[in-house]
């Protein structure tokens, strides 16, 4: 599935996300050492790259992990071409909804971008007004490790992941704020809000719903934390659901 909306400023579409190789970006890549599945945190690296898009995604199922490939490219004299090496980036595995979530610096979502959707998963990206890419997340149903192949020479970068089948899904509560309508909405709260030092929340964009929202494990933690958001007069629900659930209201 792929769909692309404009809302205040930003596009939201659904598309795929990504986790990178631990950054050696200058180091050729016969050099590199062997990626290896990774459970928790995040990859980052590669350098500036002015120009640089992302130009193509394409998945597809192996015999007991799903590969998911971004191309990335380069505008030069008014031509997208294959990127010589990634523009920076950082990938997270975040849990309750399961996802990573991707972030390039100063990279664009191609208008022709070429996006393969056989075997596709819920994914999201959300671009400002000029088509560049603030966060790209995708979504997966159960706990997962994963590890990141990176090419240059076009530039491309390639996640792997499998399920894991050793942890347990909890039951999570999650205290969403009420009355966020936009995706531009849903980020200037999140970034210029003082909240209470025990609610980070995050931004989720289904769709065209947006949450805002942090999770706990016990709903005596969900509701005091609610408590002290209504007492600085924000409206909040809490809601209750597995942890490999997506948000609702």
């Amino acid at each position: 599935m792929l769909t692309r909306h404009m809302t205040k400023g930003m596009a939201v579409g659904s598309l795929l996300v990504l986790a990178v190789l631990l950054g050696t970006a200058d180091v050729p890549a016969q050099f590199r050492p062997p990626a290896k599945y990774k459970q928790e945190g995040f990859f980052a690296g590669g350098r500036e790259l002015p120009g640089a898009m992302l130009t193509g995604i394409r998945f597809g199922k192996h015999r007991d992990f799903l590969r998911i490939v971004f191309d990335l490219g380069v505008e030069r004299d008014g031509k997208v071409v294959g990127a010589p090496f990634h523009p920076p980036y950082k990938i997270e595995y975040l849990r309750y909804p399961y996802r990573f979530r991707v972030t390039f610096k100063g990279a664009k979502y191609a208008p022709n971008a070429k996006v393969e959707t056989a075997q596709a998963l819920p994914l999201t990206v959300v671009t400002t007004a000029d088509d560049t890419i603030k966060v790209i997340e995708l979504f997966v149903n159960r706990p997962a490790v994963f590890k990141v192949i990176e090419i240059d020479n076009p530039a491309k970068l390639a996640l792997d992941v499998k399920e894991r089948v050793d942890e347990e899904i909890p039951r999570v509560y999650a205290v969403q704020l009420q009355g966020v309508d936009d995706v531009e909405s849903a980020f200037g709260l999140v970034e210029d809000s003082a909240f209470p030092p025990d609610y980070r929340p995050d931004i989720l964009v289904l769709g065209n719903t947006v949450f805002v929202e942090a999770v706990y494990f016990t709903l005596e933690e969900a509701a005091r934390v609610a408590g002290k958001l209504e007492k600085a007069g924000f409206t909040t629900l809490v809601s209750e659901r597995q942890g490999n659930e997506l948000p609702r209201h």
